[in-house]
């Protein structure tokens, strides 16, 4: 099922009921953070180059894990569209650890889920190079930002169409992983042939 909006991603399936409060309640704020920043904080300029996404549409979120499981910490931005091979994002500094990057891309069918960028497969480090056939062998794969305090971080993406199992049978989906493994936090999901999907905001730590 596709989302598109923040107030959408707050009626998504949740694994527990309390996370689903969290998220209510949390990405709500997050939103408001994200239009009314508090200057003095500071934020990362987030540039994502997408050299094979025209058309697609791309949204940052942010959730990280506190001492109460039942209220993480989360932020997400709007949505923008690719445009001239590349889209960026004004993030606060506080919300880059756990950040994550959906990619909605147009010749997606009915997968059921969003296509959530890869930081790291399992079995590479942070600084490898990622070839997007080795990408298709992995099964296990972490969609976390470790975080930074940069002004500016780049981070190119690989995008690929290919074939995933959907709701009713095989359709087009998304192979997206960064070009270069960056430092990353748990948790590694499963993924299939390599695709990372999300329906909802995945908790960081």
């Amino acid at each position: 099922m596709r989302r598109s909006t923040l107030a959408t991603l707050a009626t998504l399936t949740t694994v527990t009921a309390g996370l689903t409060t969290g998220l209510t309640s949390g990405v709500a704020a997050g939103t408001q953070a994200g239009s009314q920043s508090d200057p003095q904080a500071g934020t990362t300029r987030v540039v994502l180059p997408m050299d094979d996404c025209r058309g697609c549409r791309v949204q940052v979120y942010s959730g990280l894990a506190t001492d109460d499981p039942a209220e993480p910490r989360l932020w997400a931005s709007l949505e923008k569209r690719v445009r001239d091979g590349k889209v960026a994002f004004a993030v606060p500094h506080s919300r880059t650890p756990g950040m994550q990057v959906v990619v909605r891309a147009p010749w997606e069918g009915h997968t059921g889920y969003d296509t959530s960028v890869v930081f790291r497969y399992a079995g590479l480090g942070a600084g490898e190079r990622v070839d997007t056939d080795v990408a298709r062998t992995k099964n296990r794969a972490s969609g976390c930002f470790e975080g930074t305090s940069r002004d500016k971080v780049t981070l190119p993406v690989v995008v690929r169409r290919v074939q995933v199992p959907g709701v009713h049978g095989p359709v087009a989906g998304t192979l997206a992983h960064l070009e270069t493994t960056t430092p990353w936090l748990s948790p590694m999901r499963r993924a299939h042939e390599g695709v990372l999907g999300s329906q909802d905001v995945t908790v960081c730590r």
